[in-house]
Formats: structure tokens, C-alpha cells, sequence
């Protein structure tokens, strides 16, 4: 157990293969740090909260991850950990982030889970199935008052429609035991993040918030975002450049009149705001990043 709560904080565990701690395993590469941790497990009354405020208030997990030549050549898989791992966030914790920065998350415990269903395009959303008995799309839409936003948890797993989101980002199948996932870095992940519908209906969601909770003024707004998806505040020079991004894609939506989708359920055919798809514009790029993507 101790050694797969490490895995969660650090990427890797102690023990490399979490499922077999046998001859066939790996070696630990810290035997007495696993041993010494697993007796303290034991002697708190089996307490995570415990466990994880002792990790993660360790220097060792609150290293940063700069590389340099001296520790490459001795450490070189950083199997030591004599700096930190860079992570990429898991699917369903990336879905929740994302809910989370446009201020939409449902925070509800418990109930039915949320039904996913396939859209016209074949892609697999949340909804509810509105298929005939023929499996064909009848384009009906059933509204489901909010707990399209309920996290990642809720969301059900059928073995036949994975979300596509969970799919993309190497979320388990259902049929296999999953030890440890696989990590990949592939171009479908940042095709979805630029090109996908969910995912501009998340930055208008998030442009939404930030207009109604970061003021009028352009600079103010782009500081919200920035600290929003961040988590710190931006430097003016960044500031200065999201006021002239957004003032460039304002200028291209007044000369390019773009329908607002603001949901996908009701589509709106007339065009949008420039100002308001302009700084959806920045939101999306913001949510797109790396910054919010990876654990660093």
C-alpha cells in the first residue's frame, strides 16, 4: 500500500512493478526507506492522510525537477530520485481540473453514475443514449440538470464506449487488471485539446468566469486566467502579451463573424461577441498548455 501511494506522488514506486513484489519483480531501490515507511503506516493506525502529508512535506518530493549534467551522468533515469519527475496529470484528475478552472465542477458525493452515450460523430460524450433499436442517433438530448459536471469517479465505464477524453489520455480499459498505467505522449492528445467540441465549451465556460469574476478591464481578466490555470500569479510580461492576444483574436472575430456555442445542446447560430471569443480564445490556450497538463 505504501508503496503504491508513492507511485501516485512520484510516477514510479519504490518496488518499479507495484503488482509483484516476488522474485520476478524489481527490486526496491530504497529497501529500508519502503520498510521504514511501512512500519510507520502501520504505527499511525493505517492513516493515508498521514502517509501522504509524510511524503509530500519530505524534500524529496518537494525537489524541483531542473535537470543538470552532473546528476544525468550519475542518475541518469533519475532512478535515485536526486531531482523530481515531471507527470502528466491522469485522464479523469485532467477532466476534473478542467471543470474545476471554468467553475463548473459538481462537487455532489454519491448517486447514479453520469451516462455516457455516442454523439453523431461517433465519439463517445457524456450523455444519456438517445439511440433507436437500431443503434442509429435519433438527435434527441436529454438534459441531466448538472451532473454532466460531476467528476471523473462518477462517470461510467463501459468496456464498448470508453469517453473519449479517458481514451486519449491512457486511462485503463475494463477488462484487464491494471497494475500501473501506461503514459503516453501522443498527437490524438493535443489534436483533442486544440480541436475538440467538449473542449471549447470548457474555455467559453471558462471565459464566462472569468468576465464575471475578473472585472472589466483586459488585464485584470488575464490575470484571473492565468492564476486560474497556473496557480500563481503572472508576470507583467505575460500579462502583456494575453492583453495583445486577446486584442488580436478580437479584431479577427469582428472581421469573421463566428457563430457562439456556448453548449453543445443549443447551439446558438448567431455570431458571438469579439471581445467574449477573444478571450475564450486565450482561455483555451491556457487549458491546452503544459502548464496545466503536467505535475511539475
Amino acid at each position: 500500500m505504501v508503496n503504491r501511494v508513492w507511485m501516485h506522488h512520484f510516477g514510479k514506486g519504490i518496488v518499479a512493478s507495484p503488482g509483484d513484489f516476488g522474485q520476478l519483480g524489481s527490486q526496491p531501490t530504497h529497501p529500508e526507506l519502503l520498510d521504514w515507511m511501512a512500519a510507520e503506516f502501520m504505527r499511525t493506525g493505517w492513516s493515508l492522510k498521514q502517509l501522504h502529508r509524510q511524503i509530500m512535506t519530505s524534500r524529496t518530493y518537494r525537489q524541483a525537477s531542473t535537470r543538470d549534467d552532473k546528476r544525468d551522468l550519475i542518475d541518469p533515469d533519475n532512478t535515485f530520485l536526486s531531482r523530481m519527475n515531471v507527470r502528466r496529470l491522469e485522464a479523469e484528475t485532467l477532466r476534473d481540473s478542467l471543470l474545476a478552472i471554468s467553475g463548473k465542477l459538481n462537487p455532489k458525493v454519491g448517486g447514479e453514475p453520469v451516462p455516457v452515450t455516442q454523439n453523431e460523430e461517433g465519439q463517445v460524450v457524456i450523455g444519456k443514449d438517445t439511440t433507436d433499436t437500431a443503434g442509429r442517433p435519433t438527435g434527441k438530448i436529454i438534459p441531466l440538470n448538472g451532473e454532466e459536471f460531476r467528476r471523473s469517479i462518477y462517470i461510467q465505464a463501459r468496456r464498448s464506449r470508453p469517453l473519449e477524453m479517458f481514451a486519449t489520455f491512457d486511462a485503463p480499459i475494463m477488462e484487464p487488471s491494471c497494475d500501473a498505467r501506461s503514459v503516453t505522449t501522443v498527437s490524438p492528445q493535443s489534436l483533442l485539446l486544440m480541436n475538440s467540441a467538449t473542449m471549447r465549451v470548457h474555455a467559453q465556460q471558462f471565459a464566462q468566469r472569468v468576465q464575471s469574476e475578473g472585472g472589466k478591464d483586459s488585464p485584470d481578466q488575464v490575470r484571473l486566467a492565468w492564476k486560474l490555470v497556473h496557480g500563481k500569479a503572472p508576470s507583467e510580461s505575460d500579462v502583456q502579451q494575453g492583453v495583445e492576444f486577446v486584442q488580436a483574436q478580437t479584431e479577427y472575430y469582428q472581421a469573421n463573424p463566428t457563430p457562439l456555442e456556448v453548449q453543445l445542446a443549443a447551439p446558438s447560430k448567431t455570431p458571438g461577441d469579439p471581445a467574449f471569443l477573444g478571450l475564450t480564445a486565450l482561455c483555451h490556450a491556457l487549458m491546452s498548455s503544459n502548464a496545466l497538463l503536467y505535475i511539475d
